[in-house]
Formats: C-alpha cells, structure tokens, sequence
C-alpha cells in the first residue's frame, strides 16, 4: 500500500510539476504558461473538447477514434488514441453527478484525491492502478453542474508521463 501510494504521489508531482499551492484553496495549480517551451518540442495542436467549452493541447500521435454508441450514451464524448502504442489512450467522459457527491464516492472507495486548479479551473485528480499501470484521471465541473473526467492510461510509462503532462495542463477554457 504504502509503494502505491508513493507510486501516486510521483506521479502527480511528474503530472503537475509544480510544487506552488494556490494560496486560497489549498490546491495544487497548474498553468499552461509553465510548460509551454515543453510543448513547442511536441508536435501537436490545440482542439476543442466537444461540447465542454474547453481546449487542450493533443500532441499528434493521439488520433480521434470513433465513440461506440453504448460508450456514447454512457457520456463519453472524446477519446484519443496513440498511434504507438495501442494501450496509450485518452478518455473524456461526462459523469452525471456534481464534483463534490463524485469526489466523496471516490474517498469511500478508499482513492486518494487531490484538489487542483489548471488554468484558473477548479479539478480534482485520482489514480488507479491495474496490472502494473497506472490510470491518471483528472475531474473538471461542468457548467451543468456534473464532471468532465478525463482518464489517461499508461500514465506512468515511458513517453506517456511528459505527454500526458502536457495535456492536462493545457486544458483551459476555449476562446
């Protein structure tokens, strides 16, 4: 237990890479501006994240993959897959449920969970670990009151650190 907890603790450090709490929440914050010079030696664009009003970066080895209708209706509205390694994917889904009811079902679940604000947004992060790997996902509220998670798998392998990174701190509100 106590290695899985280490585990996920380097792994939001590696994630976040900032060690600044924001002063009024307690949360860890993390800015796009940060890891810009990062992202200029990936190649990737931005995109919006459909029907969110948010934008991340996605570097080009992730692919839009098409949604089956049973995902769909569960709430999944985007997923990215890597071109390098199948296991590598992205997940986006829409949970029914407000932040704080989602993140108390996760602490009864036993998941340790770390509040976080990216570019100005308030979030949630939790990990799962399975077979060895790690699940890094990261929750966002809606305007409609549920939660955008965002799972990304592999989170703690090779490449998918640094890219993952990136991704997830550059998810901010699109212009």
């Amino acid at each position: 237990m106590k290695k899985l907890f280490a585990v996920m603790m380097a792994l939001c450090l590696m994630l976040t890479a900032v060690a600044a709490f924001a002063a009024d929440t307690g949360a860890t914050a993390v800015n796009w501006a940060d890891h810009e010079a990062d992202a200029a030696k990936v190649e990737g664009k931005f995109a919006n994240v459909p029907n969110t009003g948010l934008k991340m970066f996605i570097p080009a080895e992730f692919k839009d993959t098409e949604i089956p209708k049973e995902n769909q209706e569960k709430g999944t509205i985007l997923v990215l897959k890597s071109d390098k390694e199948e296991k590598a994917v992205v997940n986006a889904q829409v949970v029914s449920v407000d932040m704080a009811s989602f993140k108390a079902k996760l602490q009864s679940e036993g998941k340790t969970v770390w509040d976080m604000v990216v570019n100005g947004l308030p979030a949630i992060q939790f990990s799962i670990e399975a077979e060895g790997a790690v699940t890094s996902c990261f929750g966002f509220s809606t305007e409609q009151g549920g939660v955008l998670m965002f799972s990304l798998t592999l989170a703690n392998q090779g490449p998918y650190t640094g890219l993952y990174k990136l991704m997830v701190s550059s998810i901010q509100r699109a212009q």
